[in-house]
């Protein structure tokens, strides 16, 4: 008898635990969710986010557009986004395929976050930002735009981060590693 009473008290000292146990671990799941959304909600960006990098208009050297990707992608990670550039160039048509494959790619990953545009890819950022819908704009919480005169911030109305650069005097090509080179460490 004194055995059964032992048993029971054990498992239900163990039962205690593991009940315990799940209770500790789905609050700190619960709290770690809560802040997550917290995160979100202020206008941060999540881990992962994307910076789209567009090319410009395409070339015999660069039949899928101009940019110097290197700096591109090193400007995006020093600011804190996963860079991707899109392999296609700008051709300058309000239909074309890279205005096409952003619009699509930032409608199809909300992780998408900024838009980086040189030369003609920077007229297409503009093209771009003018037909997301407003949820869209509002997740677009940067954009850059090097080496495309005539666009203003005013193109952007509702981004919050918008940065625009003119060539620098080492000329237009120089434009994203003058952009890159500006960033202070």
């Amino acid at each position: 008898m004194e055995q059964r009473i032992w048993d029971r008290h054990k498992y239900r000292r163990i039962a205690s635990a593991v009940a315990l146990a799940f209770l500790l671990l789905t609050g700190s799941i619960a709290f770690a969710m809560a802040g997550f959304r917290l995160v979100a909600a202020s206008g941060q960006r999540p881990p992962n986010a994307v910076m789209l990098i567009l090319r410009g208009i395409a070339s015999a050297e660069a039949p899928r557009g101009q940019l110097d990707d290197e700096s591109a992608l090193k400007y995006a990670r020093r600011v804190g986004y996963h860079g991707e550039v899109l392999d296609v160039a700008s051709n300058g048509s309000a239909d074309g395929a890279q205005v096409k494959m952003a619009i699509d790619r930032i409608r199809h990953d909300e992780m998408v976050r900024a838009i980086y545009g040189f030369s003609g890819g920077g007229y297409n950022a503009r093209r771009i930002y003018a037909r997301l819908n407003r949820a869209e704009r509002q997740r677009i919480r940067k954009i850059v735009v090097v080496g495309s005169p005539g666009i203003t911030e005013a193109d952007f109305p509702e981004s919050a981060d918008v940065l625009i650069k003119n060539d620098p005097p080492a000329g237009h090509m120089a434009g994203p590693k003058a952009l890159l080179d500006s960033l202070s460490y």
